[in-house]
């Protein structure tokens, strides 16, 4: 495994049941047209101690807005001391960086998004993050990794 991050299968994509949903439109009588489709297994982005990677919609492309007590309960993802992302690297349908903090110290970004984990997630697996606010993210890849 890749000491900077490896995948947890899921059953299901919930940042594409989040699209689908975002993507209803409502009728005439200001109900919710929903319809059903169907999702291939996708994979979730942890951290190397298996805690889920998370983005926030208020970030830009390698800008963290999350500072101050946002950053408390939404901790920022390392680079490790010492260790250096060389180049940037290709993971399951997207590039894998690092952009310098303000305060010092490298944040891991995916495509260019800044990446956090969640206080309340305690275990590997956990993704209590996931939708907080409409804001909070996990990152979710379709395809798998050897």
């Amino acid at each position: 495994m890749r000491p900077l991050s490896r995948f947890i299968s899921l059953l299901a994509a919930p940042l594409l049941l989040a699209s689908v949903v975002a993507g209803a439109h409502a009728s005439s009588r200001g109900q919710m047209a929903m319809t059903l489709v169907k999702t291939s297994p996708a994979h979730i982005l942890v951290n190397a101690k298996g805690m889920t990677l998370y983005v926030f919609a208020k970030d830009s492309k390698n800008k963290s807005t999350c500072t101050g007590q946002c950053a408390m309960y939404w901790p920022p993802a390392m680079v490790p001391m010492g260790a250096k992302v060389t180049s940037k690297m290709m993971m399951a349908g997207g590039t894998i960086g690092e952009m310098m903090l303000k305060g010092g110290g490298d944040q891991l970004t995916y495509d260019g998004a800044p990446l956090y984990t969640f206080a309340s997630d305690k275990k590997p697996g956990d993704i209590n993050g996931e939708g907080v606010g409409g804001i909070w993210w996990a990152v979710v890849a379709g395809t798998a990794v050897g």
